[in-house]
């Protein structure tokens, strides 16, 4: 039985005439005339009496009609749970640099956050070269992240823009006083980087190690306050996104250095597996996050 015929049963009975079915249907007479007698010809029964221009229900339109209430109401009841669940909600696991997340994606986290409130962010700041595992074995539900654009043939990338990278040094570090500085001016140098791990940190040793370059030492530490600092106090070169150091290259307290060796080509890129189920939430943080950075131009 098709629940259209089943909802204009319901509805003639309860008004007790085609033509006022026909009218709260917003249909001709004649068309509810026509879905009651296939009705009846699909159940092998007369479901009304016809009494003139009076209807009344049968023994068996009486036992249909308890059914088809019934049958409608759920069908109501599930079509509100369907709808219910496409409503963003429930939780999200983003991974990302905490770089990133305090100055690129405040915005998207403010947008979203004032859309969906009933969704629960979770930030998992300790991404690093991990994350098509964790994305593989999803423990996080889609990564913001900076490298060289991801290939993956199980992993959907969304390159958003290229990061700036600066060389960094203290304002009276020597090289400060060069107009070019190369890969091989670092050789003997002491260089304080992001902690072992970090998807940009592996490309500019690469770099260094690809025309021979030899630092004199490396410090590792996870915190970018820290490696500005210890710059700012001439302990050695560092390497990060230009905008994690904007303002302390305004203040002078750190320099960029004039880096002619080969570009960073460091992508700021939105990835999550291929057969991740995109919920509601997902969805729409996608979204918002690829208009936020189209729409910035970043």
């Amino acid at each position: 039985m098709e629940f259209r015929l089943l909802k204009t049963f319901v509805t003639t009975t309860k008004l007790s005439s085609f033509t006022k079915a026909a009218n709260d249907l917003g249909y001709a007479q004649s068309t509810v005339t026509n879905q009651i007698q296939a009705l009846e010809e699909e159940l092998g029964t007369m479901l009304f009496e016809r009494l003139g221009k009076q209807i009344k229900l049968t023994k068996d339109g009486e036992h249909l009609y308890a059914y088809a209430n019934q049958i409608l109401k759920l069908s109501d009841e599930a079509k509100d749970l369907i709808s219910s669940s496409l409503i963003p909600k429930g939780s999200l696991i983003i991974g990302t640099a905490e770089s990133l997340c305090l100055h690129r994606l405040p915005g998207v986290f403010n947008t979203f956050r004032s859309r969906y409130p009933k969704v629960e962010i979770n930030l998992h700041f300790d991404t690093g070269s991990d994350y098509r595992t964790l994305l593989r074995k999803n423990t996080i539900d889609i990564v913001f992240f900076l490298d060289v654009p991801c290939n993956e043939n199980d992993l959907i990338t969304h390159v958003l823009f290229e990061e700036p990278m600066a060389v960094i040094a203290a304002p009276n570090h020597p090289l400060a006083k060069k107009r070019q500085v190369i890969p091989h001016d670092l050789s003997g140098q002491s260089l304080i980087l992001t902690a072992n791990g970090c998807s940009y940190r592996r490309i500019f040793e690469s770099i260094l190690a690809q025309i021979g370059a030899k630092p004199a030492s490396v410090m590792g530490v996870s915190s970018n306050e820290v490696i500005k600092r210890f710059v700012c106090d001439g302990w050695g070169i560092g390497f990060l996104p230009h905008v994690v150091v904007s303002q302390e290259l305004k203040n002078n307290q750190l320099i960029a250095l004039p880096w002619a060796g080969p570009a960073f080509a460091i992508k700021a890129q939105l990835i999550y597996h291929k057969d991740k189920w995109i919920s509601p939430a997902l969805r729409a943080f996608i979204d918002i996050t690829l208009t936020a950075f189209k729409t910035a131009g970043t």
